[in-house]
């Protein structure tokens, strides 16, 4: 079920923004480039980000069976804006 996106071409700002945008959603983000995130409903994605290659990596965890992760995606993507989507901050 791991189910996992990367995204590349995503800077430091990006990260930052995204973070925020997820934030504002109610999802807090802990500080670190190599993190958990804990959602709503126990949702639980691993946030790896790799400032040299400028590549963020995405990996559901967990989820609860009534959740699909296509919903999961389009939270973290409608969260994250236009920095996740096209890498611009």
């Amino acid at each position: 079920m791991a189910e996992q996106k990367e995204f590349k071409g995503i800077s430091r700002a990006n990260v930052n923004s995204i973070k925020s945008g997820l934030g504002k959603r109610g999802i807090k983000v802990p500080e670190g480039d190599d993190v958990e995130v804990s959602g709503p409903l126990g949702v639980k994605v691993q946030m790896t980000y790799s400032e040299s290659n400028e590549t963020l990596t995405l990996r559901i965890n967990d989820k609860p069976i009534f959740v699909t992760e296509s919903q999961i995606w389009k939270v973290i993507e409608g969260g994250a804006g236009r920095a996740l989507r096209n890498g611009e901050g």
